[in-house]
C-alpha cells in the first residue's frame, strides 16, 4: 500500500467517469510533496479537506486548468512544494542529486504535456489513491 497518483487527459464532461476516454499523462508513486501541493490546490478551489476527519482529498479527481499547471511549474522550479507527511506517503520526496533532477524533469514534462492537452481541447485531471 502507499500513495499512488495519476494524471490523465479526457474529453468527457464527467471527469469522475472511469472509461476508455482517459489517456494517461503521468503516474507517480509516493511523491508526497506533489500530493501535498495538489491537496492545497484542492482546498484553494474551495473544496473541503479536513485532514483530521475521515473526509480527505483521496480518490477524488480534480481538474487542472492552465493557471494551475503554470503555478505548478513555478513551484517545481523553485522547489516550493510542501513537505507532506502521511502513513502511506513514504519518506520526503525531495532529494538532492541526480534522482531529484529526474523527478523534476518528469514533473515538468507532465506540466508541458498537460498544457498541450488543454490547448488541444482536453481536460487534465489529477487523482490519487492511498
Amino acid at each position: 500500500m502507499g500513495l499512488d497518483m495519476y494524471a490523465w487527459k479526457t474529453k468527457t464532461e464527467d471527469i469522475t467517469k472511469d472509461d476508455n476516454e482517459h489517456i494517461e499523462l503521468a503516474y507517480w508513486r509516493k511523491h508526497n510533496r506533489l500530493h501535498g501541493y495538489m491537496s492545497n490546490l484542492w482546498e484553494s478551489k474551495g473544496y473541503p479537506n479536513n485532514r483530521d476527519e475521515d473526509y480527505q482529498f483521496n480518490c477524488i479527481p480534480m481538474e487542472l486548468n492552465k493557471q494551475d499547471l503554470l503555478k505548478l511549474r513555478q513551484a517545481i522550479k523553485k522547489k516550493e512544494m510542501p513537505d507532506t507527511m502521511g502513513f502511506f506517503f513514504g519518506h520526503d520526496s525531495y532529494d538532492e542529486g541526480e534522482y531529484q533532477k529526474e523527478v523534476d524533469k518528469y514533473d515538468l514534462k507532465f506540466v508541458t504535456d498537460g498544457l498541450r492537452a488543454i490547448r488541444q481541447g482536453y481536460k487534465v485531471v489529477y487523482d490519487s489513491w492511498w
